[in-house]
């Protein structure tokens, strides 16, 4: 029979692990957003596609629409309940429409042709998705067509870079949280001919641990290969060049944000690029509601980035 020293110092080791796994792993979700939402579908390419609709009060014709995409093994309401308060507060000022597409098996078909999840594989038309969830509110709300926006998060923010890329007419601008543009290898983007790029936003830390900052390969903690993708700085590169302007920024400054160096690249005047380093924060969107598990690394609790973001993308 053990001794009552040994359970003594097995209990303390059970108390410790249970200790640092709540440290790392518990992030208690924010309190539930006060709109309901309404839960849609549609059918595209024999498959019902399903998205939850949040509509601010006293919605008035002509509103602007944003497009919440979630990242890996996720869902639409599950980013509403993660990330939801702060998108729909910056919506509510904005009179905007705010819907949260689910994507197949937990992922959309963002383009990156290494990646083994159904999407992919099945050739899933996401873009389709988006255009016709789009073409459904424009009949149904008649919302602003020409101001519909994406946010994406990690395989939702690849996927807002798709469409920015091979539908241009369909967004006015995006804003993309740990997603960097894949390497040639790795792109199966069918990018557009002509027409005019959209405002770009690209929201990225440096200690990344799915997404390198540094550019690199993407998997999750080494599983799920994405393949490789280029730096965040290469990223905002990539988009500034294809918009027709030089790689270097015009405008550079770094400032403090809850407790981190935040550094703010802009291309074009007005800019059409942009590109916030988040210096030591991680796999996280900054917004003030949500503080992320801390395995994904830190996470700036601050609205201002999200709302600059909007305001340089709604450019109107």
């Amino acid at each position: 029979m053990p001794s009552p020293r040994f359970i003594a110092i097995a209990i303390a080791v059970c108390l410790w692990l249970v200790a640092v796994g709540a440290w790392f792993f518990y992030a208690p979700m924010p309190p539930a957003a006060a709109e309901p939402a309404d839960s849609r579908s549609l059918m595209l390419g024999g498959r019902v596609r399903s998205f939850a609709l949040v509509r601010p009060p006293g919605l008035q014709p002509n509103a602007p629409l944003l497009v919440v995409l979630h990242g890996s093994l996720m869902n639409g309401p599950q980013m509403r309940s993660m990330l939801g308060t702060g998108f729909e507060r910056l919506a509510r000022a904005q009179g905007a429409v705010v819907v949260y597409p689910t994507g197949i098996e937990g992922h959309f078909n963002d383009g990156r042709v290494t990646a083994s999840y159904s999407a992919r594989t099945l050739e899933i038309d996401d873009v389709g998705f988006v255009r016709a969830i789009v073409a459904t509110l424009v009949t149904e709300l008649h919302i602003d067509r020409q101001r519909v926006y994406a946010f994406g998060y990690s395989n939702g923010g690849h996927m807002a870079m798709r469409l920015a890329t091979e539908a241009p007419d369909l967004l006015a601008g995006i804003l993309v949280a740990n997603a960097n543009v894949p390497t040639p290898d790795n792109m199966g983007w069918k990018l557009a001919v002509g027409g005019t790029a959209p405002p770009v936003v690209l929201i990225e830390g440096t200690k990344d641990p799915i997404n390198p900052y540094a550019g690199g390969r993407v998997t999750i903690f080494g599983f799920g290969d994405r393949g490789t993708v280029l730096s965040a700085p290469d990223s905002a590169r990539w988009f500034a060049q294809r918009a027709g302007m030089a790689a270097e920024p015009v405008v550079d400054t770094t400032q403090p944000l809850d407790g981190l160096a935040v550094q703010q690249q802009d291309w074009g005047t007005p800019p059409r690029v942009r590109l916030v380093t988040l210096h030591g924060a991680g796999h996280t969107v900054a917004q003030p509601d949500y503080r992320f598990p801390r395995f994904l690394g830190a996470t700036v609790l601050d609205d201002r980035i999200l709302q600059a973001a909007w305001r340089m993308v709604d450019q109107r």
